[in-house]
């Protein structure tokens, strides 16, 4: 079922090492650059329309843009990014060792199992990993969120020593875990809708292309046969054949590096794909999520509804969907879809892209 052409790296050929420390700075750079989008996301989310929050659409997210940079200049897109940056590492690292290994695994033991395609092991394995790799960086995930998203909007500036001090004092520890379940039933079936819509698109995009050249006698290498073109970017492993088409195309130039460049293509067109399919399903539980995880903040210290300093009741779940309905109605649950839209596809793109680019590069040298 395995072939030499397929385009997986497996996990333990990695020099594991040298994949973190360099990925540290590949992710943080792609954070950098993609975090004003999740700036303007959770105000669109959470605030009222005079406040720099909106509804959807592109025009909607332009007025929420110019409304944050009128008010506090281009770092107020900047809100809670020392906080992110810095939690969402750890969290990053342990997801992406958790989707690598239990990817492995379940295709082992499918292999071994089944007499399924190749094509069908990789979805179920892409599905898999995907939800065990979210449910396991949750821990981490939540907590950094939650101090992250109420630092973006709140009506000050507030120091991230302050903003945990101040969930301490008001909910203690449990205040960290505000929307952790809404967080897993979240994210956890969203990163599993990722990658295997991701694996989907992928299929389908080669399929059109043609499958493209890249064995040197004109030939796909191997993968609509055996289902290996469409494997590549469980967080992006571009693998064996993969390498050997980059490492021929530096020397060969011509068709080799031709499907090397296509394949890229069609990865990064499907990634946006899956972006996009993924976050108009899950749009409305991000809603919920993140208005529930700011609800107290704005409630109890009053700085998003006009300066009120009464603390009015704990909010919940059911509160918070009943809330929204009555006054925006279904659209409300599609707050901020576009700059979530935007931040899922290019954020996807960017780390299978970036994942390749390590994993090509931290090959073992015995491998």
């Amino acid at each position: 079922m395995s072939s030499s052409n397929s385009p997986d790296i497996p996990w333990d050929l990695i020099d594991k090492k040298k994949f973190f420390v360099v990925g540290t700075g590949v992710f943080s750079g792609i954070t950098t650059c993609l975090f004003p989008l999740s700036v303007i996301k959770t105000r669109m989310m959470t605030l009222d329309a005079a406040q720099g929050g909106s509804n959807v659409g592109l025009e909607a997210t332009t007025k929420a843009v110019r409304a944050v940079v009128s008010r506090e200049g281009v770092l107020g897109l900047y809100r809670g990014f020392p906080t992110a940056v810095t939690g969402f590492l750890p969290a990053r690292l342990v997801y992406l060792s958790t989707l690598e290994s239990v990817k492995a695994q379940v295709k082992k033991t499918l292999r071994a199992t089944t007499e399924w395609d190749t094509k069908t092991i990789i979805g179920i394995s892409s599905g898999v990993s995907g939800a065990c790799a979210s449910l396991a960086s949750q821990t981490i995930f939540v907590p950094v969120d939650v101090i992250s998203q109420q630092q973006m909007v709140s009506a000050n500036r507030v120091r991230v020593v302050d903003k945990v001090l101040a969930i301490l004092r008001n909910e203690g520890l449990r205040g960290f875990y505000r929307g952790y379940w809404v967080s897993v039933s979240l994210f956890v079936p969203g990163s599993a809708m990722w990658w295997g819509s991701y694996s989907m698109y992928k299929e389908q995009y080669w399929k059109l292309l043609g499958g493209g050249s890249g064995n040197g006698n004109g030939a796909a290498p191997e993968a609509p046969k055996d289902g290996a073109a469409v494997d590549g970017v469980q967080a992006g492993d571009l693998g064996a054949s993969s390498v050997k088409i980059a490492s021929s195309s530096s020397n060969s130039g011509g068709s080799e590096g031709s499907g090397s460049w296509r394949l890229i293509g069609i990865q990064a067109v499907s990634a946006v794909s899956a972006g996009c399919t993924t976050s108009f399903v899950t749009t409305p539980l991000d809603v919920i999520k993140t208005r529930f995880q700011v609800a107290d903040r704005q409630q109890g210290e009053g700085t998003a509804a006009g300066g009120a300093t009464t603390k009015s009741s704990p909010a919940s779940i059911r509160g918070t969907v009943t809330s929204l309905f009555q006054k925006e109605g279904a659209w409300g649950f599609y707050r901020g879809l576009f700059p979530r839209m935007a931040s899922s596809s290019l954020w996807g793109t960017s780390m299978i892209l970036a994942y390749e680019f390590l994993k090509r590069n931290c090959v073992l040298d015995e491998a």
